[in-house]
């Protein structure tokens, strides 16, 4: 597993996955504009955080890790066909 810090936010992208104090995260969206920029990372089913996190730009290139190879893929959703009886 290689693991690339990320410096420039530009870089970002929802289907990368990205590793956070040891938890895998997903990036969602970055919140505010310019300077006061936050960017707003929710973590990956099965992982024992559940809460959104977010990061200045600071922040992000001393915690967050782009994993490479990894690519996330939001679950499907299942169909349900309900069959009544008459």
């Amino acid at each position: 597993m290689k693991l690339n810090s990320v410096f420039d936010p530009k870089t970002l992208n929802q289907s990368k996955v990205y590793l956070i104090d040891g938890t895998q995260y997903r990036y969602v969206r970055t919140d505010g504009s310019g300077q006061n920029s936050k960017y707003v990372f929710s973590p990956l089913p099965n992982q024992r955080k559940s809460s959104e996190i977010s990061f200045n730009s600071t922040k992000l290139g001393i915690k967050c890790q782009e994993v490479e190879g990894i690519v996330y893929q939001p679950p499907k959703e299942q169909t349900v066909m309900q069959m009544g009886l008459l």
